[in-house]
C-alpha cells in the first residue's frame, strides 16, 4: 500500500497520461487566487468586475505558462540560471503592476482601492506561488530524467547479457559438437541416439534464449542430459544431481551450464565425476558444484570466457543479492554460490 501511494504522486506529475489532469488542477488553483475579485463582501458577487476577474484570471495564466513553457526549460533546465533568476522577476512584477491597475479599475471606491502594502501583499504571494510551481516543474524534469536513465540502463545491460549470452553459446555448443564427432565412429546406432539426444539440448538452449526465465527444474534436467551425454562419451566418468526443496522457481536461463561445463572440461581423464546439490530454501538457492582436479605438470589458467562471462551475468541480473565462491582445493575444485530470489 506505503509503496503505491509512492508510486501515484511520480506518476501524476510525470506522466503523459495525468497531463490534462495536472492542467485542470492548476488553472483550480488560479480559480480559487483570481475569484475574490468578484466581491466585497461572501454573499454578493459583483458583476461589474467579471470582466476585470477574467483579465486577471488570464494574467495569473500567462504568467505560469510563460514560466512553465519558456523560461524553466529555455533558461532554468539550460543552466542559464543567472538570466531566469533576472527574467522571472521581472516578469512577476510586470504582472503584479497590471494586476494591481485591474484591480483599481474594478472597485468604484477609491477608498477600496488597493494600498502599497496589499500590491506588495500580492506580489509576494504570487511570487511564492510561482516559486512552488517552479519546483514542482523542476522535480518533474528529475523523474522525467530518472525514468529515461532507467530505461537507458535497463537497455544496455540487455544488450550487454545477450553479448555475454552470444560468447556463451557458441563456446558450450562447440564442446557438444565435438563430443558428438568423437563419439560418431565409435558406434552408428549410439551415435544416432547421442546426435538425437544433441538435437534436443540445442532445441532447449534456443528456446530458453527466447523465453529468457525458466523454471529451476527444466535447467537441471538440461544439465542432466549434458552429463549423461558426457558419461556415454567417456568410460569412466559419473555424475550426481542432488535436489532439495521447490524446484519450479523461475530463473534466467542457462546460469548454471558454464560452472558444470567447467566441471567437465578440467576432470581428469580416468575416475571422474561431477557432484552437483541444489538446494531451495525459502527464498534463496544453494547451488554447488564440485570436481576432482586433473593432476598437471603446469599451473592451469583458472575459468575460461564461460565462467568470466557468467560473472558479469550475475552482477547484471542479481547485482548484490548474490554471492559467488570459488574453492580451489589440492584435489578439488567446487564452486559455491547462493541466490536471492
Amino acid at each position: 500500500m506505503i509503496e503505491r501511494i509512492n508510486q501515484i504522486i511520480p506518476d501524476l506529475l510525470s506522466k503523459p497520461g495525468y497531463r490534462v489532469f495536472r492542467h485542470l488542477m492548476v488553472q483550480v488553483v488560479v480559480l480559487s487566487i483570481t475569484v475574490n475579485i468578484l466581491w466585497d463582501t461572501p454573499d454578493e458577487i459583483i458583476s461589474e468586475r467579471l470582466g476585470a476577474w477574467f483579465a486577471y484570471f488570464l494574467q495569473i495564466n500567462l504568467i505560469i505558462y510563460v514560466n512553465m513553457y519558456l523560461l524553466v526549460p529555455r533558461l532554468l533546465i539550460k543552466g542559464r540560471t543567472l538570466y531566469y533568476l533576472l527574467s522571472l522577476p521581472l516578469l512577476v512584477v510586470c504582472m503584479a503592476l497590471i494586476i494591481s491597475l485591474l484591480q483599481k479599475e474594478s472597485i468604484d471606491n477609491l477608498e477600496n482601492s488597493p494600498s502599497v502594502l496589499s500590491s506588495i501583499s500580492t506580489l509576494v504571494s504570487f511570487s511564492l506561488f510561482i516559486i512552488g510551481l517552479t519546483t514542482i516543474q523542476l522535480f518533474k524534469y528529475r523523474l522525467e530524467n530518472i525514468r529515461k536513465i532507467s530505461e537507458l540502463e535497463n537497455a544496455t545491460m540487455a544488450i550487454e547479457l545477450a553479448n555475454l549470452q552470444s560468447q556463451i553459446n557458441p563456446h558450450f555448443l562447440f564442446n557438444m559438437l565435438n563430443n558428438a564427432n568423437i563419439l560418431a565412429g565409435e558406434d552408428t546406432e549410439k551415435s544416432s541416439h547421442l546426435l538425437s539426444k544433441l538435437n534436443d539440448l540445442l532445441c532447449y538452449q534456443t528456446s530458453v534464449n527466447t523465453k529468457g526465465s525458466v523454471k529451476l527444474a527444466d535447467d537441471i534436467a538440461f544439465l542432466n542430459d549434458y552429463l549423461n551425454l558426457e558419461k556415454k562419451r567417456r568410460d569412466r566418468f559419473d555424475y550426481v544431481i542432488r535436489q532439495e526443496g521447490d524446484c519450479n522457481i523461475e530463473l534466467p536461463s542457462l546460469l548454471f551450464i558454464p560452472f558444470v561445463e567447467n566441471a567437465v572440461k578440467h576432470n581428469p581423464e580416468n575416475d571422474s565425476y561431477v557432484e552437483i546439490c541444489f538446494q531451495v530454501t525459502g527464498n534463496r538457492l544453494y547451488f554447488k558444484c564440485t570436481n576432482p582436479k586433473a593432476q598437471l605438470s603446469h599451473a592451469k589458467k583458472e575459468g575460461g570466457i564461460g565462467l568470466i562471462n557468467i560473472k558479469r551475468r550475475l552482477d547484471l541480473l542479481f547485482e548484490d543479492r548474490h554471492t559467488l565462491i570459488l574453492e580451489d582445493g589440492k584435489e578439488t575444485y567446487t564452486v559455491k554460490m547462493e541466490l536471492k530470489t
